[in-house]
């Protein structure tokens, strides 16, 4: 069977030396171009579109036996939702994290949980995976039996709300 024969391409007729080419080289030449619009097709709907649930800047202040704690976390867990953490300061203040550093919590009722372990203590060397003594009353490690609440009210002024807990046992050094 004979090829079929075309016109000869000369370099002044832009448009049948783009459809030679074009068929000279088919599907495989708009391979590389095909592909790269599939992935942005597939990538731009996954790229930004998804946020985290609205949080509030919530700070407060733990105080054992009317004294700040020096050391410790505390976890407020939401009815629904992500919990938020925060690692005691010196004198007892923290910043709740839910899904960023210091960006608050969750509106709404949340249980309230406060660890403070001996190997807690700034500046204690740890030895091994243990925390060593646990240095407050249990019940209060612990969400369903700590008694600890807290409303985080859903305020847009911007400053953090204040939470005071307070927690009471035996002395400890």
């Amino acid at each position: 069977m004979a090829q079929p024969t075309h016109p000869p391409v000369t370099p002044s007729d832009p448009v049948r030396s783009a459809v030679h080419e074009n068929r000279r080289h088919g599907f495989l030449a708009r391979r590389p171009t095909i592909v790269a619009c599939l992935m942005i097709v597939c990538l731009v709907p996954s790229v930004g579109c998804k946020r985290s649930p609205r949080v509030v800047p919530v700070a407060g202040k733990v105080l054992y036996n009317g004294k700040p704690l020096p050391f410790g976390s505390v976890t407020f867990q939401p009815t629904k939702g992500q919990s938020a953490v925060a690692d005691l300061a010196q004198d007892g203040s923290f910043t709740l994290s839910s899904y960023g550093l210091n960006d608050g919590a969750v509106p709404g009722r949340h249980l309230v949980s406060v660890v403070c372990y001996e190997n807690m203590r700034p500046g204690k060397q740890r030895q091994g995976d243990s925390l060593g003594k646990l240095l407050i009353p249990l019940k209060y490690t612990r969400l369903g039996s700590s008694g600890l609440t807290a409303d985080i009210q859903d305020a847009s002024t911007g400053a953090p709300q204040e939470v005071v807990l307070e927690l009471s046992g035996p002395e400890f050094k």
